[in-house]
């Protein structure tokens, strides 16, 4: 009761809250959000503590929390404390309602277990309903705090009565009541009660007796560390899976029944406040009538079918192996579902055709009634299938159900303004049906399912088996110090012949067999970590794919003149715009002193962009038009917002922090990985060798993805459409994570063999026999290779040494793959894996398909400090490459021949070799990006046929500098081995897409986007092949042109903008980009922005210029893409600008290609 109570008794409230925090109210509406959130996670706590520490501690912590976070809400005065206390406030309440199962399981028997789940679903389905009346008079009257307050009483004198009255109930505390409770689990009404019975005794001169013996009592109390991860494995059963998943369903559709209360009924009805508090009461008031008639008809039902079965009455904890307890719970179920689903069609079709009120309400009466009656049917059986872990089964109850609910309600409110109220709980209806099958199923096959589990439970064959063949080798062996893990009792015996097992004392065997099924359990499960990584894959595939196909028809349809599907979407946002410029992307649209003019040095008209207004001749417009723009940022925006913002750096170590779309994805990953560490793992101190080991095998699992993220040559860049840069982010995190597993399960082992396992499971105790066995030696040498990985790879390591980096990472890693498969049986099939990706990327690929070598020319610039390596070529014909003679290609042959020799994309990038340097340098590789522009088709029938190859090349130390002095002592024209290219087309294809292209570079990051702008200037017809633009013929281009015309909105044809900012530290910088190519682009249309360099002027207002850019493309209804490349610093101002005009609700897209290794 308490869980729903706290939850809608908080409605009334929103507003005026909202008002004295001083908020708005969709921050208020977080609140709620996150209260469910912590509701569908705090049971798997909760009801883990219930069942294995008892029903009491559970309590009194549960209604602490409730309690404390309840006054803190009524003091709190600010929104932040709002927020928290309402989550704490969920983890106590939202757990009381499995707890209650549990103590209905422990106290009831089969029989009579049916009118206890209905009168609880009767105060849960009551409080919903009465909670809001409450809740509008309390706030009306004393105001919102009261609200809370009213709660602090209620939960208050609840917890004086737990602490004072309720026994402990747990039977893995108490067993079935023999045993005495003690501390906590002992109320304080037995306490006063036992001392009473004892000084009575004691003067009749009786002794009181013993009742339970010692070792009872305590392995009854041996209750394991809560685990909430112990909820999902009961989601494997599949009696429990199909009940939970009819009740889920039912669920669900209430949901949507009680939200459309307040989303549709108010508006259609125009009720005032009270009267929407009143319409909640029908659905309550039929639920709670008919969950507790539900009971009562479940004991007579089970009575029934019991004397059908020749017995006359369960006792409590009675196995039901034999008893078909699911035709018995679910008997009369398909009529309430019936009555659900079409109750829910016909109240669709009551609000699409605006009857009387009556309808709806008698309609809602009629469906809270079934769907009661059906959670009362599910929540019985499932406490009858899991007598001894009820709560936890409940705890998995909710947690589908909350899932299923929040995706039902999200989807509810669009299917109803797109399909009206009528289709909307039709689909609802249609939903309602699918728990029809699953209800006969679960009679047909729940006895046999049983049967099944028992009869699994009760052999564990395999798991005696694997134990027997273990002793077995242990007996053969000569000395027993040769066995880490050996049962010294067995090994001592002298008996021979039979069956080894019989040689275990009966507890210890049986502790044995625990142990091995838990092994067994836990490593069968982190096996399955990889199926959730290929799922994770192959989902970011889908969506690579989706967005690519648009880009692809955005920018074809850009091309050939039409409006792209986001012009159209973001000018319908677009009101009285006053926007009169000219020449959409040409120079001649800025004033003058912020692009390049189309004549003349461009370099003599830079300007100081500090020393003088900001795009000056052009604010104004600007404003006119961001004024004007019709921005109504949503749900989506601030969210999207959020994931594009990249925070500062870590304090003190001075870290560069990704974007938190990055981090939230790393967080996700580390939070699958600790799901599946946790998963079937029993916290016992007795089993703890079960979770070190599995952290062992965790780290085993996790090296294919380790090796394949390394890799250059890779199907995650085809897959995901992200670059080696952007993925390398990721895999020195799953590197990072790799080694903190290694660490743990080393502690962990260490741990076991001398502070937690028993003597008689080990052989020796002896510090040396243990580090000097060949596994454990194994061990250490592919621990000890990893964590110097991992030290070697740190940033201030590889910019100190980068030379010694890249020769240590390859021998320790082969180093790190040998001792791994000596150490670890299991690991092998893993291993191998990892090494022929390693092979096949480092050797085979690289040297044989990628690896070319040319003559380059060596020019040092006027810095002194930055040369230019340039070479040219004629391009090498391909298949791919030739539209002409295109002929279908196998999967497994996607560019597999394709070198720098055939060409090479924009943002692509290179690993340079220098063989005459000597030394180390004839086998190191380092990576540059590729300066110049990439070759491009000349006409739709032929290929490029040359091409100029530029690498800008800063001087810092090692081989960069090596290099320099070679050129300087006159060696300037070398032979290189050129290894790629490797790199992505999502940003070209990005920008391309757009209607606004903005690039901005800091230093040599113009490497980056002068490739880019480049190919974005090209004649856009010139580069579309054969076929590519057949997605739209001309008949629908015509059609859709009618629609938009007949429509009202403009028909528009826009060219692409193309804007580029170069910040410069030095005006020799300049230099590195010939005057000759700039004037080439800007004639061609470029808005070329170059400030005055940082070290004389500081530095530009680059975010006020990108948002300028952004703000008057969203005028003339354009989506922008923005691409940065430079120091951290620049990226992240541009990426926390985009960030900003996409939470204001504009179009942006945003990449940052990051030239730093």
């Amino acid at each position: 009761m308490f869980s729903t109570l706290s939850s809608y008794i908080y409605f009334p409230a929103l507003v005026p809250m909202a008002n004295d925090l001083g908020v708005s109210i969709s921050l208020i509406n977080l609140t709620v959000t996150s209260y469910l959130i912590v509701a569908g996670i705090a049971p798997a706590f909760m009801g883990d503590i219930a069942d294995q520490g008892g029903r009491r501690p559970a309590y009194i912590l549960m209604f602490i929390l409730v309690a404390a976070s309840n006054v803190g809400l009524a003091l709190q005065n600010s929104y932040a404390a709002l927020f928290v206390l309402r989550m704490v406030q969920s983890a106590g309440a939202s757990g009381s309602y499995g707890a209650a199962y549990g103590i209905i399981a422990d106290t009831t028997t089969v029989a009579e277990r049916g009118s206890f789940v209905g009168s609880l679903i009767l105060f849960t389905n009551a409080a919903p309903s009465f909670g809001p009346v409450i809740a509008g008079v309390l706030a009306q009257k004393l105001g919102w705090r009261w609200i809370f307050w009213f709660l602090v009483i209620m939960t208050g004198s609840y917890l004086v009565i737990v602490i004072l009255l309720i026994p402990e109930t747990q039977r893995k505390v108490v067993g079935n009541g023999s045993i005495p409770p003690r501390g906590i689990h002992k109320s304080l009404f037995e306490t006063l009660s036992r001392k009473r019975r004892c000084r009575g005794e004691n003067n009749d001169g009786h002794v009181e007796t013993q009742i339970a013996q010692p070792a009872d009592t305590k392995k009854a109390r041996r209750c394991q560390i809560p685990n909430p991860f112990t909820c999902i494995p009961m989601l494997f059963l599949k009696g429990n899976l199909v009940v939970i998943l009819i009740g889920s369903i039912t669920y669900a559709v209430k949901m949507t029944l009680q939200t459309s209360l307040a989303a549709q009924c108010i508006e259609i009805y125009d009720l005032d406040y009270l009267q929407a508090g009143l319409i909640y009461l029908p659905s309550g008031v039929g639920g709670a009538l008919a969950s507790y008639t539900t009971g009562k008809f479940l004991d007579r039902n089970i009575k029934k079918c019991s004397a059908k079965a020749g017995r006359e009455e369960y006792k409590k904890g009675e196995d039901i192996f034999d008893f078909p307890i699911e035709r018995a719970r679910f008997g009369g179920i398909y009529s309430l579902i019936v009555v659900s689903s079409v109750g829910s069609a016909a109240y669709g079709v009551s609000l699409n055709e605006r009857t009387h009120l009556a309808v709806p309400l008698v309609l809602q009466f009629l469906t809270g009634a079934a769907t009661s009656s059906i959670f009362t049917l599910c929540g019985t059986l499932l406490t009858d299938l899991n007598p001894n872990a009820s709560a936890t089964v409940q705890a998995s109850y909710n947690l589908v159900r909350c899932l299923g609910a929040g995706a039902a309600i999200a989807a509810q409110q669009p299917l109803a303004d797109a399909a009206g109220s009528r289709w909307c709980f039709g689909v609802f209806a249609i939903i309602m049906l699918v728990a029809l099958p699953l209800s006969m199923l679960i009679e047909k096959r729940g006895l046999e399912w049983r049967r099944a589990r028992a009869s699994k439970d009760s052999r564990g064959a395999w798991a005696r088996d694997a134990l027997r063949n273990a002793i077995s080798a242990l007996l053969s062996t000569s000395s027993s110090s040769s066995s880490i893990l050996a049962v010294r009792d067995v090994v001592d015996s002298n008996e021979e012949g039979g069956d080894p097992l019989d040689l275990v004392p009966p507890d210890k065997l049986e502790y044995l067999l625990k142990l091995v099924q838990a092994l067994f359990n836990a490593r069968f499960i982190a096996g399955c970590y990889n199926i959730a990584v290929l799922l994770t894959i192959a989902a970011f595939a889908i969506l690579h794919w989706r967005k690519s196909r648009n880009d692809r028809q955005k920018w074809v349809a850009r091309i050939k003149g039409r409006n792209s599907d986001s012009a159209q979407k973001t000018t319908a946002r677009t009101t009285k715009t006053t926007q009169t410029s000219s020449s959409p992307a040409s120079s001649s649209r800025s004033s003058p002193g912020t692009s390049t003019p189309t004549g003349g040095d461009w370099k003599d008209n830079l300007v100081d962009l500090e020393r003088s207004p900001l795009l000056r001749g052009r604010t104004s417009s600007l404003t006119i038009n961001s004024t004007h723009l019709d921005r109504k940022p949503s749900l989506a925006n601030t969210i999207s917002s959020w994931l594009a913002r990249q925070p500062p750096p870590i304090p003190i170590v001075n870290r560069t922090l990704p974007c938190n779309g990055t981090s939230l994805f790393i967080v996700l990953w580390i939070s699958l990985n600790v799901f599946f560490q946790m998963l079937f793992i029993p916290l016992r101190w007795d089993f703890f060798f079960v979770f070190g080991d599995k952290m062992g095998f965790m780290f085993i699992v996790n090296l294919p993805l380790l090796y394949l993220l390394s890799a250059k040559n890779q199907p995650l860049r085809l897959l995901t459409g992200y670059s080696y840069e952007a993925l390398n982010i990721f895999h020195r995190r799953v590197g990072e994570m790799m080694c903190f597993m290694a660490l743990v399960h080393f502690v962990s082992m260490v741990t076991w063999q001398f502070v937690l396992a028993e003597d008689w499971m080990l052989a020796s105790k002896s510090a040396w026999a243990y580090f000097t066995h060949p596994l454990i030696l194994n061990g250490l040498g592919a621990f000890a290779s990893y964590e110097l990985l991992y030290f070697t790879s740190l940033g201030s390591f590889r910019q100190r040494w980068y030379e010694l980096f890249l020769a240590w990472h390859v021998l320790l890693q082969i180093a790190a793959l040998m001792f791994l498969w000596f150490h670890f049986y299991t690991s092998r099939p893993y291993v191998s894996l990892s090494l022929l990706i390693f092979v096949l990327d480092r050797l085979v690929w690289r040297l044989r398909f990628k690896r070319a070598t040319v003559t380059a020319d060596i020019e040092v610039l006027e810095d002194g400090q930055t040369y230019l390596l340039s070479a040219d070529w004629d391009i090498i014909p391909s298949a791919q490459s030739q539209p002409s003679q295109r002929q279908p290609q196998p999967w497994w042959k996607f560019n597999s021949n394709k070198s720098i020799l055939n060409g090479w994309n924009p943002t692509d990038h290179v690993f340079l070799s220098v063989p005459s340097l000597g030394g180390s340098h004839a086998l190191q590789a380092h990576p540059f990006t590729i300066a110049s522009a990439a070759p491009v088709v000349t006409s739709a029938q032929q290929q490029p046929t040359h091409a100029w190859f530029n690498l800008l090349i800063r001087s810092y130390s090692g081989f960069t500098s090596d290099l320099l002095r070679h050129a300087q002592a006159g060696h300037t024209r070398v032979a290189v081995q050129l290894d790629g290219p490797y790199g992505s087309s999502h940003a070209l294809d990005m920008l391309r897409a757009s209607g606004s292209a903005i690039l901005v570079a800091g230093g040599s990051g113009i490497a980056v986007t002068f490739p880019l702008v480049w190919a974005l200037l090209q004649r856009p017809e010139e580069v579309l092949s054969d076929g590519e633009d057949d997605d739209l013929d001309d008949d629908d281009e015509e059609e859709e042109e009618d629609k938009i015309v007949k429509s009202g909105r403009p028909l528009t044809r826009h060219k692409q903008r193309v804007h580029m900012l170069w910040v410069t530290h030095s005006r020799s910088h300049r230099n590195w980009v010939p005057q000759e190519q700039f004037d080439e682009l800007v004639a061609l249309g470029l808005d070329l922005v170059v400030p005055e360099p940082t070290e004389e002027a500081g530095r530009p207002d680059v975010a006020g210029i990108v948002k300028g850019w952004i703000l008057d493309a969203a005028s003339d209804g354009l989506e922008s893409a923005v691409v940065a490349s430079g120091p951290d610093g620049l990226n992240r101002t541009v990426r926390n600008t985009c960030a900003d005009v996409i939470g204001e609700g504009l179009d942006v897209r945003i990449a940052v290609e990051k030239f730093g290794w």
